[in-house]
C-alpha cells in the first residue's frame, strides 16, 4: 500500500497515511472531512488560493481546499 496525503476540507491540515485518517477531533469543530490529495512523492506542489504545500508524485487532487471550492496547484 502506498502513502498518500491527505487534507482535511474543514481546517486545512494535511497528512500523509496509507489509509484515510481518523475522523475525529477536527479543531473546527465535529469530524475531519478528509479528501485524498495524491500519492506522496518528491515533487512539491503549492495551492495557490490557500497556501498548503504538499510533496506528491503528480499534480494533486483539487478537492479540500479551505479557501476556495478547489485547490490551484503550481508546481515548486
Amino acid at each position: 500500500m502506498s502513502v498518500k496525503w491527505y487534507c482535511c476540507k474543514k481546517c486545512g491540515t494535511a497528512i500523509q497515511k496509507e489509509s484515510t485518517p481518523n475522523i475525529s477531533g477536527c479543531p473546527k469543530g465535529g469530524s475531519h472531512q478528509w479528501n485524498p490529495l495524491g500519492e506522496a512523492g518528491s515533487t512539491n506542489y503549492q495551492c495557490k488560493k490557500c497556501g498548503m504545500m504538499v510533496q506528491c508524485k503528480s499534480t494533486p487532487n483539487i478537492n479540500g481546499c479551505t479557501a476556495a471550492s478547489c485547490h490551484s496547484w503550481t508546481k515548486m
